[in-house]
């Protein structure tokens, strides 16, 4: 070799220690930066000069110094795949807990204590009045707790509404965010495209941003993802194409005009049909992002993703007891299962629970809890019905209607109508209807003589499709006649006996076994003990969620501390890398001065 082609093997050594130092130097500045993977020099040969072309032993060939070849990341494929899919179950199980969590501060505390307190109170004061339904204090007393029972169950059920809308809030900034990454991606994908085509240089940085954006990705939902031969990242969102090539496909959402409620779907799966009429309509049965329906199983890979997790969470509609009770099936509710009014039957609606309210935390628990209420302002009033008498006007109103405890906040509870006999005949018509429903429900009219009339009152049922027309706990209130004058409520009949047969039958509704927690309960219980049911069954989905998210966080942190290992950049590890580098420059520079002292030799020579 010249001495002149020594010099550009030293120059050589010089360049490609310099790169790996920048390099090193740039691992160090990025220690801290989220996302960011180690970089790792390759070096190789330079081609080498061919001098002799002998093959006696091999071809005589001269070093022509080394090169730069490959600045590469350090990653690891089947850690960033774990990581991602755990990262997804972790999401799924945090906002679940979180729910649950959300549901027993509402309730306050783990036992339910405000809002018992407020139960218990109204138990208490109809104990308390069964012993003396005279005393006017006792009286005072249970419309007072009957008043706070129907103001906390309005603020807990209110709370459970805001909560709700909450959700549903963070649903449609999840939905941006998730956009935005798709546009993004798609965006990197083709300056990684640019940058890598001529195969000269690795657009490391730029990957790191796209591996940060499928990690953020994996919180919202399952994804799966594959790089193309241009170096493009394709993801797969939910099993639905999100990112293809450089083109990403924008999630969009339907917001439902009664409630609210945003429904993200595939804008690319809308179909367009068209109607009996000729009108053509789009068709989202097939474009919605998650069927809901779905059993949450791990098997299935139906828990992973945060997303999914707050649509369960919050539901489709604010629910209320109608959702239990297979008696109150809804025309909605009748065509989600697909069924019409005469198809219909208990074990329909108790598949409809499943479906649609078991596996929503805030629904489930609007149903149950309305129903408790519903039935305690219900139960209640019907007592005082079936012992009001018109005829004397013992707990009844100056119209003649029996006194409510518990009213509806904005429609009236009975309705005038005209029998068309004399009479005797509508009081024969009433007696027959009473009989007939059980309960007192109708209620001849008498006029200011005490004279039986053709007119009687009857109780407007409540009806399923009309929330104004049901005792719920955000329809309910207490009669404010009784709370500025509660002797109105005396219960001491005609005669000035004390009626306590009236305070055993309140009694005895609230210790009575009649009602169920929801359509899977095997026993009915008391009105109390259904609510320490509900309580319980708090108590324990959130255990089990807090296992679940538990286990997840601890492997997702597992998977984590193993990826950084490759990904990470250590502090030591890359000095040691500086200290080398450093030593190969000063090789390379000693080289060169000897070198050039030879070459300074040889035209001191010459000259």
């Amino acid at each position: 070799m010249s001495l002149f082609g020594g010099l550009y093997v030293g120059a050589s050594g010089l360049k490609t220690s310099q790169n790996a130092l920048n390099t090193t130097a740039h691992n160090l500045s990025n220690i801290n930066t989220t996302g960011y993977t180690r970089q790792q020099v390759a070096e190789s040969d330079v081609n080498y000069t061919t001098i002799s072309t002998a093959q006696s032993i091999a071809k005589s060939q001269i070093g022509d110094g080394v090169k730069y070849s490959e600045c590469r990341r350090i990653r690891n494929y089947f850690l960033d795949e774990s990581y991602r899919t755990v990262n997804g179950r972790y999401s799924f199980y945090d906002v679940s807990y979180a729910a649950i969590n959300e549901v027993e501060d509402i309730l306050g505390e783990l036992d339910g204590a405000a809002f018992k307190e407020s139960m218990e109170g109204l138990w208490t004061a109809i104990e308390e009045l069964s012993k003396s339904p005279s005393d006017s204090t006792y009286i005072s007393l249970l419309v007072s707790k009957a008043a706070s029972f129907a103001e906390n169950a309005s603020a807990v059920y209110a709370s459970f509404q805001e909560y709700q809308s909450n959700l549903n809030s963070q649903i449609k900034s999840t939905v941006d965010t998730i956009n935005e990454i798709g546009a993004r991606i798609a965006e990197l994908n083709n300056e990684i495209a640019a940058i890598e085509c001529g195969g000269l240089e690795n657009a490391n940085d730029l990957r790191d941003e796209r591996d940060l954006l499928l990690d953020t990705l994996s919180q919202y939902g399952p994804i799966t993802y594959e790089e193309d031969e241009n170096n493009r990242v394709s993801v797969r969102f939910n099993n639905v194409d999100f990112v293809y090539g450089k083109n990403a496909f924008e999630i969009g959402m339907l917001q439902d005009l009664e409630t609210g409620f945003y429904t993200p779907y595939w804008k690319q799966n809308v179909l367009q049909k068209t109607d009996a009429n000729g009108e053509v309509y789009d068709d989202y049965s097939s474009a919605y992002l998650f069927d809901l329906t779905d059993e949450i199983s791990t098997d299935a890979g139906t828990d992973v993703g945060g997303l999914r997790a707050m649509l369960l969470a919050r539901g489709d509609h604010v629910a209320n007891y109608t959702d239990l009770d297979a008696a109150t099936m809804t025309e909605q509710k009748l065509n989600s299962l697909g069924i019409t009014i005469n198809q219909y039957n208990e074990e329909q609606g108790k598949a409809y629970y499943n479906d649609y309210i078991a596996n929503s935390v805030m629904m489930n628990m609007e149903a149950e809890f309305d129903n408790i209420v519903h039935y305690v302002a219900t139960v209640i009033n019907q007592v005082l019905a079936d012992n009001a008498d018109p005829k004397s006007g013992y707990l009844c109103n100056e119209d003649g209607t029996p006194i409510q405890l518990f009213q509806k906040t904005n429609t009236d509870a009975y309705e005038k109508k005209t029998h068309t006999g004399d009479a005797d005949a509508t009081a024969a018509f009433v007696a027959e209807q009473n009989e007939a429903a059980g309960h007192a429900k109708y209620f001849q009219v008498y006029d200011e003589d005490g004279e039986a009339t053709n007119q009687y009152w009857v109780y407007v049922e409540e009806n399923p499709e009309l929330s104004e027309t049901r005792y719920g706990a955000n329809n309910i209130k207490v009669n404010q006649e009784l709370i500025q004058t509660p002797t109105k409520l005396g219960f001491v009949k005609e005669d000035g006996k004390t009626d306590y047969v009236l305070g055993a039958a309140l009694v005895d509704a609230f210790e009575k076994n009649q009602l169920y927690l929801n359509p899977n309960a095997t026993k009915e219980s008391s009105f109390e003990s259904c609510y320490i049911d509900l309580v319980s069954q708090v108590a324990t989905s959130g255990d089990v969620y807090k296992s679940l998210y538990e286990f997840q966080q601890l492997s997702a942190e597992q998977i984590e501390a193993n990826r950084q290992s490759y990904v990470g950049v250590s502090s030591d590890e890359e000095l040691e890398r500086m200290i080398m580098y450093q030593n190969a420059y000063n090789a390379a520079s000693r080289y060169i001065n000897v070198v050039n002292s030879l070459l300074d030799s040889l035209l001191s020579i010459g000259a």
